[in-house]
């Protein structure tokens, strides 16, 4: 099975002579919940984002679905939606409005069948019509779900998908990453939670100081573990 993103001999290093990331070696799969598992500052967010093409890679090879994000960027970059960390929507538009222009954006034509039933698997239906300023955190960050899969990539990534959210909303994220999956959707998701990475993912890979230490099946690498939360 070819998988859907394949990072090779992949290094960062910043003009500040940091270097983010120390030859990764990563292999992810169609219909996984891959979770990225370290501490602040270990390289999770620059490793997406550098897969995102939202960040230059130093040497190495990274494919999404099949294209090289370089030498192929648009179509891997269809293939791909990414929910950041931080809440970056425009306050004053509508849901409705904000999840479409999302889709244009990636140059695709007007599918309103489709930012439905994104809207309705998301439990925004009802809010589309209201602007993104009147919405509790939880839903502002669906909004940013929404818009990630308006253009119907087949890979998502999110970004520290729970991080300061109450645990309620955080196991509405967790069954609503499930149904995703269900769907077909290739998951990607940093954490520092062990318990989230343990609930919700298939494999989990750890990150310190910029290399992977370990890519293991759930149940192996929790037998490993005791802790929470990586620091």
């Amino acid at each position: 099975m070819q998988p859907d993103i394949s990072v090779k001999h992949l290094n960062k290093v910043y003009e500040d002579g940091f270097q983010a990331l120390k030859d990764i070696n990563l292999d992810i799969y169609p219909g996984e919940i891959f979770a990225l598992l370290g501490p602040n500052g270990a390289g999770k967010t620059t490793l997406i984002s550098i897969i995102c093409g939202i960040v230059n890679k130093g040497d190495g090879e990274v494919l999404a679905a099949g294209h090289d994000i370089v030498r192929d960027y648009r179509k891997a970059r269809e293939a791909i939606g990414l929910v950041p960390q931080e809440l970056n929507t425009d306050s004053f538009e509508t849901v409705w409005d904000a999840v479409s222009f999302s889709r244009g954006l990636f140059g695709k034509a007007p599918k309103p069948e489709h930012i439905e039933k994104v809207l309705k698997d998301l439990s925004l239906w009802d809010k589309r019509n209201n602007r993104i300023m009147s919405l509790s955190g939880g839903m502002k960050r669906r909004v940013m779900i929404a818009k990630a899969l308006s253009h119907e990539p087949r890979i998502l990534f999110l970004d520290e998908p729970t991080a300061g959210v109450d645990v309620e909303l955080r196991r509405d994220m967790w069954e609503m990453v499930r149904k995703l999956r269900e769907g077909g959707t290739t998951i990607i998701l940093t954490t520092h939670y062990i318990e989230e990475a343990e609930e919700m993912a298939d494999r989990i890979g750890v990150i310190r100081h910029g290399e992977i230490i370990l890519v293991e099946d759930k149940s192996s690498l929790m037998a490993k573990l005791g802790k929470k939360e990586l620091r």
